[in-house]
């Protein structure tokens, strides 16, 4: 079965974003729920408070990258924030995954619903697995005299 991954263990991603902002959440980073059958390839990832017009997907070769940007809903008069203590993140973000092979960039179907986008790629027929038929024929095996002598005394 084939596998979709990001390049770094999502433990060693959440360390680093972790440890890099002093323990603090600064950037937006979706997650995201992966399924693979022979059918297709089904990706949901969360994406509250982004619209369409903010997100921008590609799929090139095994490749499936999704950019975009969360606003800051949070501005003071002057512009600037005016928060104290802020747990949810916001700003631009990349989320890149791995894919199988020859998937059809022009099939990648894309919703966003509830905060959710669901991208829903295709696996096209020459990539499906396919059951190949034996067919057996009853075959008569013809035989000299002699040769069907020896295999008798054997």
């Amino acid at each position: 079965m084939t596998m979709v991954m990001e390049p770094l263990a999502p433990w060693v991603r959440d360390l680093d974003r972790y440890v890099s902002t002093g323990g603090t959440v600064r950037g937006f980073f979706p997650l995201a729920d992966a399924f693979v059958t022979d059918e297709a390839v089904t990706i949901h990832m969360d994406m509250p408070g982004v619209s369409g017009e903010q997100l921008e997907i590609e799929l090139e070769n095994d490749v499936l990258t999704v950019r975009g940007e969360r606003p800051c809903p949070y501005r003071s008069e002057n512009g600037e924030r005016a928060s104290r203590h802020m747990e949810r993140g916001f700003g631009r973000f990349e989320r890149v995954l791995r894919v199988p092979r020859r998937l059809d960039p022009g099939a990648v179907e894309a919703l966003l619903v509830d905060g959710v986008l669901r991208l829903h790629i295709p696996t096209p027929e020459r990539l499906k697995p396919h059951r190949i038929e034996i067919s057996e024929e009853p075959r008569t095996l013809e035989c000299s005299t002699e040769a069907a002598e020896r295999l008798a005394r054997s």
